[in-house]
């Protein structure tokens, strides 16, 4: 059991690693601000429900809805390309190294 627990701390702080390289983070922050003009936008909407015209709501809407698909491509692009280099760290490890290859 303890063997397992030690293995799972392993594998969290290697995906760690993983997600604060440098592009990782890049992604990250894209997201995360993605994600705020969106609510921002939401929240603006509230706020101001009465002054607004229904042209602009439906503008602020879209742009809303844009920047959520946005967040979930850039959320999306980093899992991939974290999972895609952790499972090849993790393939190489076990086969020794990678040099398996032949050109």
């Amino acid at each position: 059991m303890k063997r397992n627990i030690n293995n799972i701390r392993h594998e969290r702080e290697e995906l760690n690693r993983l997600y604060n390289a440098p592009g990782h983070r890049r992604l990250k922050y894209a997201a995360l601000t993605a994600i705020a003009v969106s609510i921002i936008l939401i929240l603006s909407m509230i706020i101001w429900i009465d002054e607004l015209s229904p042209k602009a709501m439906l503008i602020m809407r879209g742009c809303a809805g844009l920047g959520a698909v946005i967040f979930v491509v850039l959320v999306g692009t980093s899992t991939y390309r974290v999972n895609k280099h952790h499972i090849a760290d993790r393939i190489n490890t076990r086969s020794g190294g990678g040099q398996g290859k032949s050109e």
